[in-house]
């Protein structure tokens, strides 16, 4: 194998679109992945694109998910063009309800001074229903968020690999790394757990919620796994009690995602429960109760799937996006908690800029690694 010009170390939805970006700009690329591409908490997502949801009161946060929203129909575009699969990226907007007038994260958001950028709008239940007759008869006001899009994100992974292949990435897969190479303050590549050594000037570690595992690295990196757990039930046009949502539809203990397929997606938990994996008795039941609530119909729907994932999750919840000050060629683009759909077009250009021109026009400062040290 020829010396790459970039290692990256995780084929998630950041690794992915990281390795793409880079190969356009004629690098050569590697990505090692411990299991399959997309295969960990991109498949486990839910491919919501919120902005406002996720940064509101605004910030530098908000500013990165605007932007990269912003690249979003361009990015889904290029990707079916380049892989021939349509990522079904959505545009109809999400809806917040709640079971009384004066819910408090729901006026919260109606408040924000930032709604307007995002096209939010308070309504009354009979608005609400209107938009959406499956909603339950005690829901008593809504907030409809126009600017809150959506995307398949496991066709979105299977587009993003299809497309970084086709862009001259290579995949190394069920190959962990364990851990980073080094010299004189220089990245020279990473050592895989079977003991074989590749060699590379620029590593990017994008291994999510395992990041925090490889050894090598220069300075303790608090990224820990949060699991969510979330289910499907079956809602095509030949299932008896069909339900039809057009918008994504948001509560306080669940959100309900239609997908064009029929499927209708319920999630998530969040748990603090290390990597133990798989579904629970539990979890999914809690959620199945709160989505009954918000659309009762949804209740007599086949269940076709559960399953959970581990979202890579920082002390702050913020992303640790660029350089490390003290390794030279380790660039980090790990710790995006929930938003790693929302951002991955954002955080592969940014990442592409530092290690092609070593610099970025946009500031990515409050996302550096540095800002935990005060707390190690």
């Amino acid at each position: 194998m020829t010396t790459p010009d970039v290692i990256v170390v995780g084929a998630g939805i950041i690794g992915c679109a990281v390795a793409r970006e880079l190969a356009r700009r004629d690098r050569t690329v590697l990505v090692v992945e411990r299991d399959s591409p997309g295969r960990r908490a991109t498949w486990a997502a839910a491919g919501m694109l919120s902005p406002l949801g996720e940064a509101g009161g605004g910030g530098p946060f908000l500013e990165l998910a605007d932007e990269s929203l912003n690249r979003y129909a361009r990015f889904a575009e290029e990707l079916q063009a380049e892989s021939g699969i349509d990522v079904e990226y959505r545009t109809d907007g999400k809806l917040h309800v709640a079971f009384a007038d004066d819910d408090t994260e729901l006026h919260a958001l109606a408040v924000d001074p930032l709604a307007a950028r995002f096209d939010a709008s308070l309504m009354g239940a009979a608005e609400a229903r209107h938009l959406e007759p499956a909603l339950a008869d005690d829901i008593r006001t809504a907030l409809l968020v126009k600017r809150d899009h959506r995307v398949n994100n496991r066709l979105l992974a299977q587009a993003l690999l299809g497309s970084a292949v086709s862009a001259g990435v290579r995949f190394r897969t069920a190959n962990p790394v364990a851990g980073l190479l080094s010299r004189d303050g220089y990245v020279t590549g990473v050592r895989l757990t079977s003991g074989e050594q590749i060699n590379a000037p620029d590593v990017v570690l994008a291994a999510g919620a395992w990041s925090a595992q490889l050894a090598g690295l220069p300075r303790p990196l608090p990224v820990r796994p949060v699991k969510g757990q979330m289910f499907a039930v079956d809602s095509r046009a030949d299932v008896p009690g069909q339900v039809r949502l057009r918008h994504v539809i948001a509560a306080s203990d669940c959100y309900i995602i239609p997908r064009d397929d029929g499927r209708i997606l319920v999630g998530a938990t969040v748990e603090d429960a290390g990597f133990r994996r798989g579904p629970t008795p539990r979890g999914i039941g809690i959620l199945m109760a709160a989505a009954a609530r918000v659309v009762p119909a949804l209740a007599d729907l086949p269940l076709v799937e559960t399953w959970a994932g581990f979202r890579p999750a920082t002390p702050d919840n913020l992303p640790i996006i660029g350089a490390d000050p003290s390794l030279r060629g380790l660039t980090y683009a790990t710790g995006h908690y929930r938003n790693g759909i929302l951002l991955a077009p954002v955080t592969a250009w940014v990442v592409a800029e530092l290690i092609t021109h070593g610099r970025t026009q946009l500031d990515v400062t409050p996302f550096q690694v540095t800002r935990f040290q005060h707390t190690q």
